[in-house]
């Protein structure tokens, strides 16, 4: 299947020819493709070039791909054709980006040395996550996409941010005889497959076919304590985390055709202690069509702080296609990756298929939320994939990471985050009695096991200051 929102390689090919950029001889050198066909030349470009930033002529290439140190002529002359183009707002991106604005720095200078990497959008009509991911997702953080619309992009008809799109109606779960499978993401510093895991994989192992990766060495015999309860596990340092280890599994290990015959396809990782079983979140979200559906949304830009209550996110995903794109991409409605499925729209969907396999190392972790996390999310709201929520109204941001996360435990929900004990990165205060507070709204949680994890695997220092706040 072909995603909703992007043009497939037959039209892509298409406007190639028609644009008269393509040097079917230059690139035919460079590809190793001397004496191939015309069609096989241009499919190369579309299918391998295109998604890496490779121009279609020596000219293009040389200012999207070559070395440009800071000021450089090469540099100089890519920064002179974005101002000349007018597709950066001065006006918008000082106003969006005031740590930039205080520098002093050109605004076409920042976006094209600073911004462009951290997801700034330098105007309101060009979304640098969407061309970035839509059209240039081998390409790394080498290629300047406002740059790539102006030399490549524009003749291309390629969109500079997605059309707005109203949701479907949604698929529905198919019944019984149904499957699920799901792909876990596991770590351990110690190498170890904790008790927690175990009881995670195996309450998931009622619900659907699992299977493992840990992005880690493990100890000799540790994945033995999975083998009662996951199809498949394995072990490799790959260092991509979580996104890295679902695209390795359902790239190689486990294979988009065998996903695509489940009904529904769960990501799960190991970043949450499970607190009670699954069966009431699946049995609610049986009974919802939708086409893909986490335990939460939150959103930066909803505080709740002037008292309103709480919109459903069915509200505000039915409000995206009239609310228009956000300033920034952290401020984009946001389903947390730490348990979210996936029904056959998406998993069919070639944009969906194309993040996930595009997963690669990054310098920090923050990278892979903004690109494949959020990025995810972006996506398939951007195409009009239909979502929906175990938890159905909308909270501050970050719920499972604050006080509000004992609140969600007495609606039912099945997860506790580990990293709100170890770091307590907003402040949650009353943490020292975090036991008696899971155990206040789910009597049998297992807090015994929770804490001996706790204990083994997160910095004394950072707990001891977690559990200071008051």
């Amino acid at each position: 299947m072909v995603s909703r929102a992007l043009p497939g390689p037959a039209d892509l090919a298409s406007r190639l020819l028609a644009s008269g950029l393509f040097d079917r001889r230059w690139y035919a050198a460079c590809a190793g493709l001397d004496d191939a066909p015309l069609d096989q030349v241009v499919g190369h470009y579309v299918s391998v070039g295109l998604p890496s930033g490779r121009g279609p002529n020596v000219d293009a290439d040389r200012l999207l791909n070559a070395p440009a140190p800071p000021g450089s002529t090469a540099e100089r002359e890519a920064i002179a054709l974005v101002r000349d183009s007018g597709l950066l707002d001065v006006a918008f991106y000082r106003g969006h980006n005031p740590d930039a604005a205080r520098a002093g720095m050109d605004p076409h200078v920042h976006f094209h040395r600073h911004g462009r990497k951290e997801l700034r959008n330098p105007s309101a009509a060009f979304d640098t996550w969407w061309y970035q991911s839509a059209y240039l997702p081998l390409a790394g953080d080498t290629v300047d996409p406002l740059l790539h619309h102006v030399l490549v992009g524009r003749k291309l008809g390629l969109d500079p941010a997605p059309a707005p799109r109203r949701p479907g109606p949604g698929a529905c779960w198919p019944g019984a005889g149904a499957r699920r499978i799901c792909l876990f993401a596991g770590y351990d510093p110690d190498g170890l497959v904790d008790d927690y895991v175990v009881r995670f994989v195996r309450e998931l192992s009622r619900h659907a076919d699992v299977y493992y990766l840990a992005d880690c060495d493990l100890a000799p015999g540790e994945l033995d304590r999975l083998a009662p309860y996951a199809k498949g596990a394995w072990a490799e340092r790959h260092g991509t985390y979580d996104f890295g280890s679902w695209s390795r599994l359902a790239r190689e290990l486990v294979g988009w055709d065998t996903v695509a015959a489940y009904d529904e396809l769960l990501l799960v990782n190991d970043s949450c202690y499970l607190v009670r079983p699954l069966d009431e979140v699946f049995a609610k979200m049986e009974a919802t069509a939708c086409d893909w559906w986490g335990l939460q949304a939150t959103q930066r830009t909803w505080t709740g702080a002037d008292g309103a209550s709480p919109p459903t996110v069915e509200s505000v995903v039915e409000g995206l296609a009239d609310a228009g794109p956000s300033a920034s991409h952290l401020d984009s409605l946001h389903v947390s990756s730490y348990f979210v499925a996936y029904r056959g729209p998406v998993v069919r969907d070639d944009g969906f298929r194309r993040l996930l396999d595009g997963v690669r190392a990054e310098q920090d972790k923050s990278r892979i939320i903004l690109r494949y996390e959020i990025g995810a999310s972006r996506y398939l709201l951007g195409v009009g994939h239909r979502l929906a929520t175990f938890i159905e109204h909308l909270y501050p941001y970050h719920p499972i990471y604050n006080e509000y996360a004992f609140e969600l435990l007495r609606y039912g929900f099945p997860l506790f985050k580990r990293t709100l004990l170890g770091e307590n990165p907003r402040r949650c205060a009353d943490l020292s009695r975090w036991k008696d507070r899971v155990l206040e709204a789910v009597p049998d949680a297992p807090v015994e096991e929770m804490e001996r994890n706790l204990l083994r695997v997160a910095d004394a220092d950072k707990l001891e200051r977690s559990f200071s706040v008051v």
